[in-house]
């Protein structure tokens, strides 16, 4: 018996994760449900580190050791590099999730990458100019300051844009939270407990949603 070639081996995996995607969406049509979001754990690992980092950061900024030897700029950088490094393998595992490729779950992949994307250049961008600006007699940090006002305004935009895409009401309601810290935060602008507010944001509007969301993700991995 002839054993088949590797890229007819291939071919025929691929053909049956669409067949087992495909029965599974029909499944939830014929339910009238909507695919649910996968993804929930990435919504949680990013939340706890911002809401951690941020709590870092203000404990630096009021000089609690060992956080104000660290100082708010290498807390944030490694909270990053650890969230984009777990992003991965996280990802990686909601991508082969029943439901992952529907319209809703790819809207909303697509919406938070964006957001991550953006607000990491954002930082970057900030740390390479920052010194410019307090040459220019900016005050020191003041400009970060601004992050979190924008980071909770796109929040906002993805989970409104999520919500419509994937037939998810309750993420308006995240949406408008994620606004109203965003109006809180830039209330704070230069305030150190500002710090605090994000870190409650954070905790609110991504973990939760993200606690949330893995209830109700399907638990096999296809």
């Amino acid at each position: 018996m002839t054993e088949p070639r590797p890229e007819e081996a291939a071919r025929g995996s691929l053909d049956q994760d669409i067949a087992a995607e495909l029965s599974y969406v029909r499944a939830l049509a014929e339910e009238g449900r909507a695919a649910p979001l996968v993804g929930g754990a990435l919504y949680v690992l990013w939340g706890a580190l911002t809401a951690l980092a941020a709590f870092a950061s203000w404990l630096a900024a009021t000089g609690v050791p060992p956080f104000d030897a660290l100082g708010a700029w290498r807390i944030w950088v490694g909270a990053g590099v650890a969230g984009w490094a777990l992003s991965f393998v996280l990802g990686g595992r909601a991508g082969r999730k029943p439901g992952a490729a529907t319209v809703g779950n790819r809207t909303a992949n697509a919406a938070w990458l964006a957001v991550g994307i953006f607000i990491t250049l954002f930082f970057i961008v900030l740390s390479v100019v920052h010194d410019d600006y307090v040459e220019a007699g900016v005050p020191r940090y003041f400009l970060f300051s601004l992050m979190f006002p924008v980071a909770f305004g796109l929040y906002g935009v993805a989970f409104f844009a999520t919500a419509a895409a994937a037939r998810t009401v309750w993420f308006r309601y995240a949406a408008f939270a994620a606004w109203g810290f965003s109006a809180l935060c830039l209330f704070l602008l230069g305030s150190i407990h500002q710090m605090l507010a994000a870190g409650a944001g954070a905790f609110v509007c991504a973990v939760l949603p993200g606690i949330a969301l893995m209830r109700r993700e399907p638990k096999e991995i296809v």
